[in-house]
């Protein structure tokens, strides 16, 4: 089994790994018409029109600020469980990206930073699923390929 011992670099795999497949899962319902836009949708829309956010310069800019986010969540995680321990880890990743999902759904949105508030009920359920998935891949991953937690390195 491969051991991450560079905590930014182990937190910017798990999230972007748990973010692959978190975005396929939401790709899938949205071309179920589950979901009226994807993750990247919503994130392309703080720098674009919401007319313009299916435009590949979009996409492109929608992908890099959510795997980003992905990323900085899974450093995030990973910090939190080298200082507290790896205990109840799935917990912790969970808790970590519903705060950040209230921060972004509950606050950010509303504020009209983005031009996309999603408010129909499949885009909203799909949506907090799949960041609870996020949590739970992310610390997964952390926990299976991290070193133990508050070693020294």
């Amino acid at each position: 089994m491969i051991r991450i011992k560079d905590k930014v670099i182990l937190g910017i795999a798990a999230g972007t790994l748990a973010n692959i497949i978190v975005s396929v899962i939401d790709i899938i319902f949205y071309k179920l018409n589950v979901n009226k836009y994807i993750h990247f949708h919503i994130a392309a829309s703080a720098y674009f029109l919401e007319s313009d956010v299916h435009t590949l310069p979009a996409l492109i800019v929608g992908i890099i600020s959510d795997f980003t986010i992905a990323a900085f969540l899974g450093i995030l995680i990973v910090y939190i469980l080298f200082v507290t321990g790896t205990d109840y880890f799935y917990l912790k990743g969970l808790i970590v990206v519903l705060v950040f999902w209230l921060f972004i759904y509950g606050i950010i949105l509303r504020l009209k930073i983005a031009r996309i508030d999603p408010i129909d009920a499949g885009t909203n359920l799909v949506h907090l699923s799949t960041h609870i998935m996020l949590g739970l891949i992310t610390s997964w991953f952390i926990k299976k390929h991290g070193i133990p937690a508050n070693k020294n390195t």
